[in-house]
């Protein structure tokens, strides 16, 4: 999706959660928009569809959830639409099922998603496909994802407040790099207003804010992540408290500050968070990388460190859209493509026509900490100053 595209969509949802933080809730009956879908599809009336079982009257209203469905009534319907009793068991406990695929998503539990998804494929209803968004974000079908998203983003204004905060959240996850961190920040705290119990739906959009945070280099990073390390804690999930400490080791070493890194560096017990930051802290350091650094690292990892052995090769895989680097907080194609190049002025310009440029537009402070210190280094060897102001400028 085009960045402008992705970026208005926000816009509309930042927009429909603070009408929904002013009292203006809704409450939607997935079973009657289902029975609409089908209705139509197939091309019935409303009179045709209620002769014998009800009233066009409480149809109507059914359809467009002013009432709530009598079973039974509701029974003759989804049958006289080819829904078949086992589709309705799954058609009445939906928004259960909305809500456990979130919590699978948060265990990552990819089989129990994936039950949830084959459940309902029958059904064309929004919550529905919901379900279908959760799942496709977790199995990386992003072309799916977003056509959903798409959809979905038509009728943003109709969504139910459950269902518009997990729209919400998971447009999030899935736009995390194309959208502007402050701004992002700013709607997860809209999202945290609207009072729930789920803890899943919490926990996520805490680590969201942590990531935004990260993004924007900021020191209240350290506060949040002690305050979610102690809640992580209470539950027993130390994967994920692994997660957030090694975005805790990003941070330091990205801002040089070795004593905190080294920290929690040593707190960390996933081999690969291990084995990816002595390879970024050599980069950083600019020591010599060796084919051995590369063993076992992440495919966001190994593309910086293939930056610095094979130039050619890591210009062919930034070219690649089936590497696994979507969720690497800390990759960058930018900072891969200067790490190919060698000539100090090469990299000046590069900084001066792609990075900056780059930077003004999004604005990811910890990518313009690394392109501002590389500026630093430049200065001293050639004394040109103005692209210095220029980047300390935009910094501020």
């Amino acid at each position: 999706m085009e960045k402008n595209v992705v970026e208005i969509i926000f816009s509309k949802i930042c927009e429909e959660l603070k009408r929904r933080l002013k009292g203006k809730h809704r409450d939607t009956n997935i079973a009657g928009v289902e029975i609409k879908l089908r209705r139509c599809a197939y091309n019935i009336t409303l009179e045709e569809l209620a002769k014998d079982i009800c009233s066009i009257s409480y149809l109507s209203k059914l359809e467009n959830s002013q009432i709530k469905p009598n079973f039974l009534s509701l029974h003759d319907i989804c049958q006289r639409l080819n829904i078949d009793d086992e589709t309705i068991d799954v058609l009445m406990s939906l928004d259960k099922i909305l809500i456990n695929s979130v919590n699978a998503y948060f265990d990552k539990d990819v089989k129990k998603l994936t039950r949830y998804y084959e459940s309902g494929k029958s059904l064309e209803n929004y919550r529905y496909k919901l379900i279908s968004l959760i799942y496709y974000i977790q199995t990386k079908e992003y072309e799916k994802a977003t056509s959903i998203v798409n959809l979905l983003s038509k009728i943003v204004g109709t969504l139910s407040d459950i269902d518009l905060l997990i729209y919400a959240l998971f447009y999030d996850i899935l736009y995390f790099k194309e959208l502007n961190a402050k701004d992002l920040y700013d709607q997860l705290k809209y999202l945290n207003k609207i009072a729930l119990t789920n803890d899943s739906i919490n926990y996520l959009i805490d680590i969201m804010k942590i990531k935004c945070l990260f993004i924007m280099n900021s020191p209240l990073l350290i506060k949040k992540t002690g305050e979610l390390y102690t809640s992580l804690i209470n539950i027993a999930r130390f994967d994920i408290i692994d997660d957030i400490k090694y975005i805790s080791a990003l941070f330091f070493l990205f801002n040089n500050d070795l004593d905190e890194y080294e920290e929690s560096y040593n707190s960390l017990k996933n081999k690969q968070y291990l084995k990816n930051l002595d390879l970024y802290k050599k980069i950083l350091s600019n020591e010599e990388i060796h084919q051995k650094d590369l063993a076992n690292v992440s495919d966001a990892a190994y593309l910086f460190g293939i930056a610095k052995l094979d130039k050619d090769k890591a210009k062919e895989m930034l070219n690649q859209s089936t590497l696994n680097y979507d969720d690497a907080i800390e990759f960058n194609d930018n900072i891969v493509e200067y790490l190919t190049l060698d000539d100090v002025e090469e990299k000046y310009n590069f900084i001066f026509l792609v990075a900056l440029p780059s930077f003004k537009a999004n604005k990811n402070k910890i990518v313009g900490k690394f392109f501002l210190d590389e500026i630093i280094k430049i200065t001293s060897q050639t004394n040109k100053y103005k692209l210095l102001y220029q980047f300390q400028m935009e910094m501020i």
